[in-house]
């Protein structure tokens, strides 16, 4: 591997329409009020963060390996000569999308199990949950899809991906 390479992590998230409820500030003597819709529905999403601090994001309708799949043949494009790092989940980790990595000489790896802390696609999880769903419910998939991609827009992630790869 050379230079030009850009090491991408990759990860899925689910984002629910009901409120993800978490502590929150309020009046002293006061009882902090959470409005929860009761929605089961959801916002599948496949994440990518680069050592380059790009993040991209894509809309899965289920997290299966066909959009796993897919989501890889979009970051090929952006980012023709990359190390792929991701989880072991069953949609990444099968022939099919094994294949398509070693067919098209895509180095990959992937992290231990129990080792989500490694991911740095996972603290972009955590800052849109904290920022976007946090205590807050959302009426239609198409408003929390709209409020993900405005926050991802106008805040750009700044950590340091080799930071969570070294111990």
């Amino acid at each position: 591997m050379g230079d030009d390479v850009v090491i991408t992590t990759y990860d899925q998230a689910r984002f629910k329409l009901d409120a993800d409820v978490r502590r929150c500030w309020a009046f002293k003597g006061s009882q902090p009020v959470v409005y929860k819709n009761g929605s089961k529905k959801a916002v599948n999403v496949g994440g990518a963060y680069t050592s380059t601090k790009e993040f991209h994001f894509y809309k899965m309708k289920y997290q299966t390996k066909e959009e796993v799949l897919w989501n890889i043949k979009l970051l090929r494009m952006k980012h023709p000569n990359m190390l792929f790092l991701l989880d072991k989940a069953s949609w990444n980790k099968n022939k099919t999308v094994i294949g398509y990595l070693e067919r098209n000489k895509i180095h990959y790896m992937f992290y231990p199990t129990g080792a989500s802390d490694m991911n740095a696609v996972e603290e972009c999880w955590k800052q849109t949950r904290e920022n976007v769903t946090a205590n807050k419910s959302h009426n239609s998939e198409k408003e929390l899809l709209r409020g993900l991609e405005s926050y991802w827009s106008k805040n750009p992630f700044k950590h340091n991906m080799l930071n969570y790869l070294s111990p």
